[in-house]
């Protein structure tokens, strides 16, 4: 039986993981294996470790964790190089993964390696891009405009589309008036922009007021929220749901705008650092925007407050001033960028690692 090893290192690669494994198992029999989190558990997954450990947001963040990191790298490989699979995936999490990848790539180069999710070299550290090209034998990116970047080093790139289309998509579903509160898959986002939310919502007079989240983030909310009437989801399908049918939302730049943009719910995007970190990325970056919906797009759609402006006062005037009928028209032109073709994401990046094991 041929044998896959996949690592996820936090929420929003384990969520792609989960889909790919539950694809993979629908097709063939193959022996997999690897790191990854709740949902990837759930695809059957018996995780090596617990990827709370690494999913660390921020720069100077992560300097006080890095002996850790390194001593979680070096067991991770030990353990692949023990496993010895046909080919080794990695999702995302590049500072987690290409430590890994070539790790493995020096000790074991028989083992085939394929990443999925493309660095954002547009966006910053260009230089990542060639040193990629000679690592992996083959990349997959979510976005249309990506492989090129890559394509030019030698690197084999193919678009696959990303996978949240296959589950978050509006169907112009009645809008209650409910707000959602989405602070970010990380422990460390949570702590620094919940607080921020929660100011926000005295400005506020909502019917229904929601935080959806993951299951092993539920306590940490639960505490942060105590005495309030507000609402904490963590099924999935109720999310769904919830993204479809809620008036807006205020939330973090990450992978739920994406979400929220393809379930037709518009949004304030809002991100924080602490300041060392802020200023460091800020001096490196080399896009327009934050938000992911607003990169696709080349448009300022949605509103971003970022640092300073990722306050109680501007999230509430931006909430309040929200021209919902303009981004929700803007949304409809999403979903053309994380579509390749008519097989749906999650199965192709299936069919291209089963014929990879081939």
């Amino acid at each position: 039986m041929k044998k896959l090893y996949v690592i996820a290192g936090e929420p929003s690669g384990d969520y792609l993981g989960a889909k790919v494994i539950s694809q993979i198992n629908s097709l063939s029999e193959v022996k997999i294996s690897g790191v990854g989190g709740e949902l990837m558990r759930q695809s059957g997954l018996d995780s090596l470790i617990d990827i709370q450990q690494i999913s660390i947001g921020g720069i100077l963040e992560i300097v006080p964790q890095l002996f850790k990191i390194k001593r979680l790298i070096n067991h991770v490989v030990a353990d692949i190089l023990q496993t010895n699979p046909d080919v080794l995936l990695t999702i995302d999490s590049p500072g987690f993964c290409f430590r890994i990848a070539t790790l493995v790539r020096k000790r074991n180069p028989n083992i085939k390696l394929v990443h999925l999710v493309a660095p954002s070299v547009w966006a910053w550290r260009k230089k990542r891009a060639k040193k990629l090209a000679k690592l992996y034998d083959q990349l997959l990116t979510l976005f249309d405009f990506e492989p090129p970047y890559f394509q030019k080093y030698g690197l084999k790139t193919t678009f696959v589309g990303h996978v949240a289309i296959e589950e978050f998509e509006g169907n112009d579903a009645t809008k209650q008036d409910a707000l959602l509160i989405l602070p970010g898959s990380r422990k460390q986002e949570i702590q620094m922009l919940l607080p921020i939310f929660m100011q926000s919502l005295k400005y506020f007079n909502f019917e229904r007021i929601v935080i959806p989240t993951l299951p092993h983030l539920e306590k940490l909310i639960k505490e942060s929220v105590k005495g309030t009437n507000i609402e904490i989801i963590s099924d999935e399908k109720q999310k769904i749901e919830l993204f479809r049918r809620a008036k807006c939302a205020i939330v973090a730049s990450g992978t739920a705008t994406l979400q929220l943009a393809l379930s037709g719910c518009p949004m304030v995007c809002c991100y924080r650092l602490s300041a060392p970190s802020y200023h460091i990325i800020k001096s490196m970056i080399k896009v327009k925007y934050i938000s992911l919906v607003n990169i696709i797009l080349n448009s300022p759609v949605i509103p971003e407050l970022i640092q300073n402006e990722c306050n109680a006062t501007s999230i509430a005037k931006a909430i309040k001033t929200l021209d919902c009928k303009a981004q929700i028209a803007c949304f409809r032109h999403i979903r053309q960028h994380l579509l390749s073709g008519a097989v749906a994401p999650s199965r192709k990046i299936a069919e291209i690692i089963l014929s990879i094991l081939e």
